[in-house]
């Protein structure tokens, strides 16, 4: 029986709810997008005080709905690897209470939406960043040419000081109502087109800069690796991912694309070797770096907030640490939210650490799609961790770790499935990861 004929001679309500999923998939994606921007809004209109709580409710009716969606594709290998980690974070946890476990939280994005993904098609992976780049973009150009409207309707201030993430007590002395990284210095610090933007950076529906840099790296990693569509259309999608760097003003997501650029007509960087040593050189070269600029006695800190100076400090941090903060063991003497290896390292230990980078590397890719996006994953990481740990967050996470599933579409498989192979219908195409895509 082909997955056609399987699909058929299901139960009226099965056949439903498989069609209903792949189409929840992709909507899922988008309110991970933008679900804080709605919130804000709420915020902003006086309807409801948002605090950390009705935050941590959709992000988990998010990620249940993500779980709906894949919950008879949970691979073994998964169940395997998760319970692996979670026992990990447990017994360090026990050692070292101050360990942040919303780093599985971060780990369970990954998967979910990767998952979520492999359900649906490469077609549909990139129909739904079309849409979501038309919302960032409609929101973006109204920050930017409306400003004050945009701030009325969005305080982003009131929202991240009712969430936390700003002391209630902190000045704020951009004059606008804007993120607290939103303005520049002055119109002249800004690298792009200071004279049209002035010191504005916008944010759009991510409500911080940072985060529309992330989304336009991985949106140029995804017109990289991928030929979906027109040549008109992929050339438009990287013009609009190009804007997507200059509206934040974000000096990270240039440089990354342009790595990205140059890696992409290099086939070497697609093996699996290169694609787990990518992450693992660039810590080590900050590391050093960092040890080599230490300061006896003295702890480490941002001393310019521009683009050096956080590598400096994220290696600096990475340097002073000794063997307890390297294996989870002991908390960090510095916050580590402002560098990413640093939070990744210190809330998960290196062992655990480069294992899950080992599982991610090996994962024999499904196509040359898939394979051309995995080694953007990693260039997106080994940089993107350096002056940060954004890029966990599920604004862009879900989006990134969906079009990567797209990619290892399990919908190829089964339009390859010859007719008078049972052993190889649907039932068993639907469950490979990690070991398990061998066989199919």
């Amino acid at each position: 029986m082909t997955a056609s004929e399987s699909t058929l001679a299901a139960p009226a309500g099965t056949r439903a709810a498989a069609a209903a999923e792949p189409k929840l998939g992709p909507w899922l994606v988008v309110a991970a997008t933008v679900f804080n921007l709605g919130l804000c809004y709420i915020n902003t209109r006086g309807w409801a005080v948002i605090t950390n709580a009705p935050i941590i409710i959709c992000e988990l009716a998010i990620i249940s709905g993500g779980i709906f969606v894949i919950r008879s594709n949970i691979s073994g290998v998964a169940i395997r690897i998760t319970a692996i980690a979670v026992m990990w974070e447990l017994c360090a946890w026990m050692i070292n209470p101050g360990l942040d476990l919303e780093i599985l939280h971060d780990l369970a994005i990954m998967y979910i939406f990767y998952k979520v993904g492999t359900l649906t098609s490469i077609q549909t992976g990139n129909r739904t960043l079309w849409i979501v780049m038309g919302i960032v973009l409609a929101f973006g150009f109204m920050e930017w040419k409306l400003q004050a409207r945009f701030e009325q309707a969005f305080n982003i201030w009131s929202y991240y000081v009712n969430k936390g993430a700003i002391p209630a007590g902190t000045v704020n002395l951009s004059g606008t109502d804007l993120y607290a990284s939103g303005v520049r210095g002055t119109a002249a610090s800004r690298t792009f087109f200071p004279s049209l933007f002035g010191p504005h950076r916008v944010s759009s529906v991510f409500l911080e800069p940072t985060s529309l840099g992330n989304f336009a790296a991985l949106a140029f990693a995804w017109c990289m690796s991928t030929s979906c569509g027109k040549l008109w259309s992929r050339a438009l999608l990287f013009v609009l991912a190009i804007c997507c760097f200059i509206l934040p003003d974000s000096r990270f997501a240039s440089t990354t694309c342009m790595i990205m650029f140059v890696l992409g007509f290099v086939s070497f960087a697609r093996s699996r070797l290169v694609v787990f040593l990518m992450p693992v050189l660039v810590m080590l070269a900050l590391t050093i770096e960092g040890a080599l600029h230490e300061i006896p006695g003295v702890l480490p800190a941002i001393i310019t907030d521009d683009f050096p100076g956080r590598l400096l400090f994220s290696g600096r941090l990475l340097g002073y640490w000794d063997l307890p903060q390297w294996l989870g063991l002991d908390v960090s003497p510095v916050y580590t939210e402002d560098t990413g290896y640093a939070y990744f390292v210190n809330n998960l230990g290196l062992p655990l650490a480069l294992y899950l980078l080992a599982v991610f590397a090996a994962f024999k890719p499904r196509s040359r799609e898939a394979a051309r996006f995995k080694a953007m994953i990693s260039v997106y990481y080994a940089t993107a961790l350096c002056i940060g740990a954004s890029v966990f967050s599920i604004k862009t996470a879900a989006l990134l770790w969906f079009l990567y599933g797209t990619t290892n579409s399990v919908a190829r498989l089964r339009a390859r499935v010859p007719p008078n192979e049972p052993s190889r219908a649907a039932g068993s195409i639907t469950l490979p990861y990690a070991g398990e895509g061998q066989s199919a």
